[in-house]
């Protein structure tokens, strides 16, 4: 089974073996008994049954109390709340999986103020918890011909697995991952990919880069994709033009309205709860959100379409940019790009191929910051020397993608790109079949090849209570040891030391290049030596599904801060795009770090929901109050559409994560509470730090 549950002294610990995820709720007992799912009001897959009148769940969360499937009391994460006396379901919200708990003729207390949520009960009863794992597989396969039209019909076929058409399906539970797509002879859709009704139609000219486009607005949306001459919406019996010439602008800008709309109407429905961007968006339009929220989505896509694009426009920041180069060849990477919600822009806007050099005033910020005995992470003695491809110039394939506004980056294509992660096919595909059987603990291996790099190697990982892991470090490994470190089972791999145009070093100056190596069994890497791209890249061809590398030389100082700060950031909960990006906001050639595989792929998950990171500037904080950014960085489990509770005020509102700015201005005390109950990344002054290290007093 997916998911399992084990006593321990204090309470059960819930196992998602896809996910990697343990979650532990405190019952005061041990004891348990297999209950019947069924029984909930929503899907889930497995529950059970413990008697105990307190619940203790690790992380502060909103809880959402229902009766009939209606929310009647509302307790946002940092706040007590009071339910009477009935029959309840608690939806803990911000659990990294669904997680329901079903009490039946008790009163009870909800308090989640000091860094994890309690639910104290008026008497000892049975209570049931229903759990289900976020992890979601396509339904089936659609094949098509090399043909644009054929690309046309699979599209409209992907609002098969939204759950609803409602403004819930703007939730992230709410949407299953599209059909996949594959190449043949013959279009063929399976019988049970059923497409809902929804009268919406989008219209292009029977182009592959106008469908790869429009994909991610038509599964949205639930819309038919058909050829015509002029791009336009339909919705029920009202049309629509494009907004701009270019059609990935236009099908981007129209997915931003409409979902950012969605998200403030679905107020009016099964989760009414206080939003942030609610309030920003009745200031800016007169909206009857009630009447919105009950029209079908064709009606409710045409009415949003009345609504001025700039009451939207800066509500809501957006997380995922895919450049798709338009060849029949990419079309089975569509529906993934689709399933992260992302942003297509096909074909990519112009960029530019570069040999990978340092410019000027990185390298100047290099030496100024470097210390005396500074080294880059080639094995050469200058800083030529480069990890190329044997069969071509890898030096002449490197392109810098047109920057995106959005925090993820991804290059559907040739050549290496620079910022932006290179997905594969399979890459997304093994992340959608990891194996169940493994089990719940995180195995982590560190190779240190170089005794000069063995700082990078200390204290990278294992932080978190509630995630076990199994940590190995090994140094000085030699080529048959390295390549058995690359085909065991592990679920993050992070290598330290010199890359060449040989292959990895090892010790006694052997190198182990990865074509020679038949599988790869790692699910993760950081491959932190000096343009480490190509051999990276052989290591997703031969089984990983995602990893971090160099473009270029990189200065071991630099290597050593980028190569520490992602493994903590991958070990809280951050997805490799996230993580990336965190570590080298202000590192100097941070530019030269990229991914390979994909970019979506967590480690762990964070057990509040979306991983965060507090941004603290010294010279905007006086007297007892520090102003406080926190920016949310998405996943794939909490995804688009994932709402958050500030934990600095008592207040109901919520906002929207996004890696969006949200201000707030925290009392030294209770800040330094909420610092030392758990361990989060900060940047204070543009430098990364944790929490739990901080001592507000000295600011």
């Amino acid at each position: 089974m997916n998911i399992a549950f084990e006593g321990f002294a204090d309470g059960v610990r819930i196992h998602d073996r896809i996910e990697n995820v343990t979650y532990t709720v405190e019952t005061g007992t041990a004891e348990f008994d297999v209950d019947d799912a069924d029984d909930f009001h929503v899907p889930l897959t497995r529950a059970i049954v413990v008697e105990t009148d307190t619940l203790v769940f690790p992380n502060p969360a909103d809880v959402f109390v229902r009766r009939d499937g209606t929310v009647v009391n509302d307790v946002p994460a940092g706040t007590v709340g009071d339910v009477a006396r009935g029959t309840y379901e608690f939806e803990i919200s911000g659990a990294p999986l669904k997680l329901y708990v079903a009490v039946e003729n008790a009163s009870a207390t909800v308090d989640s103020r000091s860094g994890s949520t309690a639910v104290e009960l008026d008497r000892p009863t049975a209570v049931s918890f229903g759990v289900r794992s976020f992890h979601d597989h396509p339904a089936g396969t659609v094949t098509v011909r090399d043909d644009p039209c054929d690309l046309m019909r699979a599209v409209s076929t992907f609002g098969s697995a939204l759950k609803t058409t409602s403004p819930e399906r703007s939730f992230p539970t709410m949407r299953g991952h599209p059909p996949k797509v594959t190449r043949g002879e013959e279009f063929a859709v399976p019988e049970n990919i059923d497409p809902p009704s929804t009268g919406v139609r989008i219209e292009v000219p029977p182009r592959y880069d106008a469908v790869y486009s429009v994909a991610t607005l038509a599964y949205y949306l639930g819309a038919d994709v058909v050829p015509g001459s002029t791009p336009r919406l339909v919705a029920g019996d009202r049309t629509f033009d494009f907004p701009h010439d270019d059609v990935a602008r236009s099908a981007n800008a129209l997915l931003h309205h409409v979902f950012t709309l969605d998200c403030v109407v679905r107020t009016e429905g099964i989760y009414p709860v206080e939003l942030d961007e609610r309030d920003t968006v009745l200031e800016h339009a007169d909206l009857d959100l009630a009447t919105l929220y009950g029209r079908t989505l064709a009606g409710r896509t045409a009415a949003y379409l009345d609504v001025p694009f700039s009451v939207t426009e800066d509500v809501f920041e957006w997380h995922l940019t895919a450049d798709v180069d338009p060849g029949p060849e990419n079309a089975e990477i569509l529906p993934h790009l689709v399933n992260d919600l992302s942003f297509v822009r096909s074909p990519a806007p112009t960029a530019e191929t570069t040999t990978p050099t340092p410019e000027p005033d990185a390298v100047a910020e290099f030496f100024r910051s470097a210390p005396d005995d500074t080294f880059v992470r080639s094995a050469g003695s200058d800083a030529t020397v480069r990890a190329v491809d044997r069969d071509a110039d890898a030096s002449e394939r490197i392109v810098s993608p047109v920057e995106a506004e959005t925090v993820g980056h991804a290059w559907v294509g040739e050549d290496y790109p620079v910022g932006a992660s290179k997905p594969t096919v399979d890459s997304y595909e093994r992340r959608l079949d990891r194996q169940a059987e493994r089990d719940a603990t995180i195995d982590v291996h560190v190779v240190c090849n170089d005794p000069d790099m063995r700082e990078e190697a200390e204290s990278l990982y294992g932080f978190r209570d509630a995630i076990e892991f199994d940590i190995t470090t090994d140094f000085d490994l030699d080529a048959e040891q390295t390549r058995a470190v690359l085909e065991s089972e592990t679920d993050l791999l992070h290598f330290i030391g010199h890359v060449t145009e040989d292959g990895i070093q090892c010790r006694d100056d052997e190198y182990l290049d990865v074509r020679d190596v038949d599988s790869v069994n790692v699910d993760v890497f950081i491959l932190n030596g000096c343009r480490s791209y190509a051999q990276g890249m052989e290591i997703v061809e031969r089984g990983a599904l995602g990893g971090v590398v160099t473009l270029d030389d990189v200065f071991n100082h630099v290597a050593t801060e980028v190569g520490r700060s992602v493994a903590r950031l991958l070990d809280n909960g951050f997805d490799l795009h996230g993580a990336l990006s965190v570590a080298t906001e202000n590192v100097a050639a941070g530019y030269q770090y990229s991914i390979v595989g994909s970019g979506g792929v967590t480690l762990c998950q964070h057990q509040g929901g979306c991983p965060k990171i507090g941004v603290i500037e010294t010279d905007q904080t006086t007297g007892d109050d520090i102003h406080v950014v926190i920016r949310d960085f998405l996943t794939r489990d909490f995804g688009p559409g994932t709402i958050s509770s500030p934990l600095f005020t008592e207040s109901a509102e919520r906002y929207l994560s996004s890696p969006a700015d949200h201000d707030y201005r925290v009392g030294r005390d209770i800040l330094q509470n909420i610092f030392e109950s758990g361990r989060s990344p900060i940047l204070l002054d543009g430098d990364l730090h944790w929490s739990d290290k901080i001592d507000l007093s000295d600011i």
